[in-house]
């Protein structure tokens, strides 16, 4: 694998990307009760539209953890037109579409999209059987209880899963993101159909709602219909505290699984909310760590010393925080030699930034590979999701790829000295091994 500062790429990128330059125009608007609608109209594109509620898991009530998860599973479990998912699902399926849903530490996601813009009808028939007439039918609750359970164990027994239910309650202990998303058994089976209901009427409001729509169709096309079917209850706009307490008493955490040799582990540190302006510097500096394998790690801890099979590193951003993540796994006796390698090059980073090449070949490729994603709908929505929410100054595309062609090696360098640092690491790990194993110096 050859060295990214032998490849000649230290030519600073000025290239950025626009809405236009893709073919895409984006118009907002609001309904009329007051929830934001945003079209990224994209001719002859397939529609995807996405509802995102302020009301993820950080927002359940105590001793309730896992309740947006489980309504987020209500939400899709049958409602009075189409009683039961199957029928729900099979609806747009016929149209070459589909729905999901997701729960996040901010948000609950409901997702739904159909291949031709002509069938804009049915994206939205969708939408609005999901949030305005979910059945919440005591035995389909009850049996939805029973995968949700069955999704935790599934979760609990893999080490690579269970990463990320442990990562966040290190990183933001004592914090209301340090909550598990999914509960607990006993969480879980505490959450009563009063419960459920009680929190979708708290959760799915005009004041936490925000409408993204990809696509061939017009904002006049999907505010028309948009208002005759998607106007969810009115509700006050959400206010949450902009400082998250830091709490590092105990920056490593470990779940035991007990007679296993591999261990898997997620270092990292936290950043800064999705508005911040370092950002897109954190973002070249994981691509450089861990974007892919071309990448330092993967250079140096696979294919130099073979101590892993897979390493990552990536930036995630939320209204009030951020975090940049290193991912990789290995057996237990050779953590000691990963974590070095990986400290190394943090190190490294913060004494002396990224070589211009790096940038170089950082800034390129994030750019490049974002040309290719945008070609489809979803990932528009994807992308804009967060900046479109409301939280933090507007943002867009051209601002995000502006700020990756502007990074600099020095610029890499103010950054991680900013944010890499003793006194700022956390390291969870699922195995074998105990929380005295390992040694971090930066």
């Amino acid at each position: 694998m050859q060295d990214i500062n032998n490849l000649g790429c230290n030519t600073v990128s000025d290239e950025s990307i626009t809405p236009e330059s893709l073919g895409v125009s984006r118009e907002e608007t609001e309904l009329s009760n007051e929830t934001k609608l945003v079209v990224l109209e994209k001719p002859n594109a397939p529609v995807y539209i996405r509802a995102t509620f302020f009301s993820g898991g950080r927002f359940d009530p105590i001793g309730k953890e896992g309740t947006s998860h489980f309504l987020e599973h209500m939400l899709v479990a049958g409602t009075q037109r189409f009683p039961t998912k199957d029928k729900l699902v099979a609806y747009i399926e016929q149209y070459g579409g589909y729905l999901d849903a997701g729960t996040w530490a901010d948000e609950i996601l409901i997702n739904s999209t159909v291949a031709d813009p002509t069938d804009l009808r049915v994206c939205i028939d969708v939408m609005h059987e999901m949030l305005l007439e979910p059945l919440f039918d005591s035995q389909t609750l009850e049996m939805e209880r029973g995968s949700i359970l069955e999704e935790l164990r599934d979760t609990k027994s893999n080490p690579n899963e269970m990463l990320w239910e442990l990562y966040p309650t290190l990183f933001f202990k004592n914090t209301d993101k340090g909550r598990s998303l999914i509960g607990s058994e006993e969480s879980i089976q505490s959450i009563t159909r009063d419960n459920l209901i009680h929190f979708y009427h708290e959760a799915i409001t005009s004041g936490r709602l925000s409408l993204l729509t990809c696509g061939g169709v017009t904002v006049d096309e999907v505010k028309a219909l948009a208002e005759k079917d998607l106007l969810v209850p009115e509700g006050p706009e959400l206010q949450i505290s902009r400082e998250l307490p830091i709490n590092r008493e105990t920056p490593i955490l470990v779940k035991q699984y007990k007679d296993t040799d591999q261990v898997h582990l997620m270092f990292g540190f936290r950043t800064e909310a999705q508005d911040g302006s370092e950002n897109t510097a954190l973002n070249v500096i994981a691509e450089t760590l861990g974007g892919g394998y071309s990448s330092i790690l993967d250079r140096k801890l696979r294919y130099e010393k073979g101590l892993v099979y897979d390493s990552s590193a990536f930036t995630l951003e939320e209204s009030d925080s951020g975090v940049l993540l290193i991912k990789t796994s290995t057996s237990k006796d050779k953590v000691q030699e990963v974590m070095d390698v990986i400290t190394g090059e943090i190190r490294r980073i913060i004494d002396q930034g990224l070589t211009p090449d790096e940038v170089a070949f950082a800034q390129k490729k994030i750019i490049k590979s974002l040309k290719m994603q945008l070609q489809a709908s979803h990932n528009w929505v994807n992308i804009y999701t967060d900046w479109e929410r409301g939280v933090g100054k507007p943002f867009g595309i051209a601002d995000y790829t502006k700020g990756i062609s502007e990074c600099t090696s020095a610029i890499t360098q103010s950054v991680a000295q900013k944010y890499f640092a003793n006194d700022k690491w956390y390291l969870a790990m699922c195995g074998d091994v105990n929380s005295t194993d390992v040694k971090i110096d930066l």
